[in-house]
């Protein structure tokens, strides 16, 4: 292809750089940017001395319920394992603590690197174990990581840091600063970098820093920072601390979102209206920070709607631009992959996204021409998607390592954990009493609650209609999917393939293959529906089929929006929606339940300006300018 005919985004690299390290003596460096990630002495009590002590985090955690600690270089982890290390050795700081670490990092190291660097801290063990088992595949964005019972969250940002910082929208109680030294590394410790951690620190917080090179004295004081210097760790002579006075640095703030408001009081207990994959998750994230919940759902049981097929598929949907949307569908499946293997949910791993239909095809020769990070997205030719899929492909496709085949009703029942539910409780009214949200249910049973969610899938736009709230952009269309006999040509396929529809290996007697596209909302279930979904195959995967010409099937309803995205975010006082999440609802909302409660329990919601403003409920009324 001559340089007139290259497309947009050629060549384009998604990869995130590759951390160069050596390790001597005993200790790791940075051979790029020719420093230490930590002091030789002894790095485990550098981190006390100079992050933990510093900032006072004992001490602070007696007095807080929640800390929102931000780190800058999250390197080997070794600052974020000296806090679970100080949990573990003072359980009585707060027996209901919540902590959300935030960290950033350009060149995340290698597990088996992390894994030696940690061997020399044997105290440290459990601990460097746990977070080496929740470490997140090397992909830019934003990553999240449980610990303690999910009362320790850990969000790793992988990209570079003024960028990452400048999309960021929370407010840090402490600041562990923790870049290679200044004169090594100027980037990360740029005024902009010093200025927006400025914006995201409270008035009274603290940061602490091994470095007091003056350029970084200077620029912290700008950012509104009375800074101190302390006695340095080992042969340092001095460190840094400081405290946020509360003026404001000179900075251009993010614009806030319209009804994006942190909520005024405690909220004590949330009533999640559906019991599918999005109200589920959204039970998970609030159950992780301590808050009561309560799903209400229509039908008798979880997972009864859209969220009730026999097996679904976790995949990505990206773009060549890789763009907000397309960077936050990669994030979400990280998180959701794990989420469904930890619930002993996933039937098979991997998902090949075949080079079928020819506009499919058309997309993901782009990606040939681009780098993308290996076990998110490798695009090879049919040989390669035999080898993935375990059986032979008609056509080449790209592979997704992260993706999974996956029992819905598993998946919820696990994210929805212990919370209280209620069946049968099909809602005609919604109304305010005080400062309670009453929820009136058709056989005459009547709930209260602080905030509810409104996560009900196809029916949202009937219950916002009932709350007379516009804006928000729902559609509604029917799918059937087909229950097809074990077959034996098929026999060999251990992953799922999506080709404009999608086929999964065989469980329990049966693949699933779909699904119809019925923009009218209301299907009906028939055998053309079947020569539907057969007939979306390549034609050499139709043929495996035989003259099977009938199958049995479900109908289900979905919800989506015109620009595919969900919606997800505060639409009122106290209501809350999360859903649209279309075709892909178990790979998306996983994550996304976990931020929606993150924000209603007025904690980090991490996701990116540029990924909530894809999720605005009133996006598409602010895109008209009304």
């Amino acid at each position: 292809m001559s340089n007139e005919q290259r497309l947009p985004h050629d060549g384009a690299n998604y990869r995130l750089d590759e951390a160069v390290v050596s390790e001597r003596d005993g200790v790791l460096r940075a051979d790029d940017y020719d420093d230490v990630y930590f002091a030789a002495r002894d790095g485990l009590a550098e981190s006390h001395h100079v992050f933990i002590d510093g900032t006072n985090f004992a001490e602070t955690l007696h007095r807080h319920k929640h800390l929102t600690i931000a780190e800058t270089g999250f390197g080997s982890g070794l600052n974020f394992l000296a806090v679970l290390d100080v949990l573990q050795k003072f359980p009585d700081c707060q027996p209901d603590y919540q902590i959300d670490y935030i960290s950033f990092e350009l060149r995340p190291l290698p597990a088996e690197v992390i894994a030696r660097t940690h061997a020399g801290f044997p105290s440290l063990a459990a601990q460097s174990a746990k977070l080496l088992n929740n470490l997140p595949p090397h992909w830019p964005g934003v990553h999240l990581c449980h610990f303690n019972q999910g009362q320790v969250r850990l969000h790793l940002h992988y990209g570079e840091a003024e960028a990452c910082l400048a999309q960021s929208r929370f407010c840090a109680d402490i600041w562990f600063l923790d870049g290679f030294a200044p004169a090594k590394n100027p980037d990360m410790w740029s005024d902009a970098v010093l200025a927006h951690i400025g914006r995201l620190t409270r008035a009274g917080g603290r940061l602490a820093s091994f470095t007091a090179a003056r350029m970084v004295r200077d620029g912290l004081s700008a950012a509104g920072f009375a800074i101190s210097k302390k006695p340095g760790f080992g042969d340092k002579r001095d460190m840094i601390t400081g405290v946020k006075t509360g003026v404001k640095p000179p900075i251009q703030t993010l614009p806030a979102s319209p009804k994006k408001k942190p909520p005024k009081k405690t909220v004590s207990h949330v009533g999640i209206i559906g019991g599918g994959i999005s109200g589920a998750s959204v039970a998970a994230g609030l159950r992780h920070r301590r808050i009561a919940a309560t799903i209400l759902d229509a039908g008798p049981r979880l997972a009864t709607a859209a969220s009730g097929n026999r097996l679904a598929l976790q995949s990505p949907r990206l773009s060549v631009d890789h763009n907000a949307a397309s960077q936050l569908s990669a994030c979400c499946l990280a998180y959701a992959a794990k989420c469904s293997d930890q619930a002993a949910a996933s039937i098979a791993g991997k998902v090949v996204s075949l080079d079928w239909p020819e506009r499919e095809a058309s997309r993901q020769d782009k990606f040939r021409r681009q780098y993308w990070p290996d076990d998110l997205l490798r695009a090879g030719d049919a040989s390669a998607a035999t080898v993935a899929a375990g059986m032979a492909m008609p056509t080449g496709g790209v592979v997704h390592d992260y993706g999974r085949v996956i029992d819905p009703a598993r998946l919820c029942h696990y994210l929805a954990g212990d919370t209280p539910t209620i069946f049968d409780a099909e809602i005609t009214q919604i109304s305010r009493r005080d400062s309670a949200l009453i929820l009136d249910i058709k056989d005459g049973r009547q709930y209260a609650f602080d905030v509810i969610v409104l996560a009900t899938g196809a029916s949202l736009p009937d219950i916002l209609t009932l709350l007379s709230i516009d804006g928000v952009r729902i559609d509604v269309t029917s799918g059937q999917v087909s229950h097809i006999p074990e077959q034996p040509g098929l026999a060999d396929l251990r992953a799922g393939l999506s080709f404009g529809g999608y086929l999964t290996p065989s469980h329990k007697g049966f693949h699933e293959l779909g699904a119809t596209f019925d923009r009218s909302g209301c299907g009906d279930f028939d055998d053309a529906a079947f020569a539907h979904n057969r007939k979306l195959l390549p034609p050499a995967l139709q043929q495996l089929f035989g003259h099977l010409d009938s199958a049995g099937g479900r109908i289900s309803q979905r919800a989506s929006t015109p620009d595919r995205n969900p919606v997800m975010g505060r639409l009122d006082d106290g209501i809350y929606l999360f859903g649209a999440v279309g075709a892909r609802g178990f790979t998306l909302a996983p994550l996304l339940g976990e931020y929606l409660a993150a924000e209603i329990a007025a904690m980090p919601n991490c996701l990116s300006h540029h990924m909530q403003a894809t999720l605005d409920p009133f996006r598409f009324r602010l895109r008209r300018g009304l």
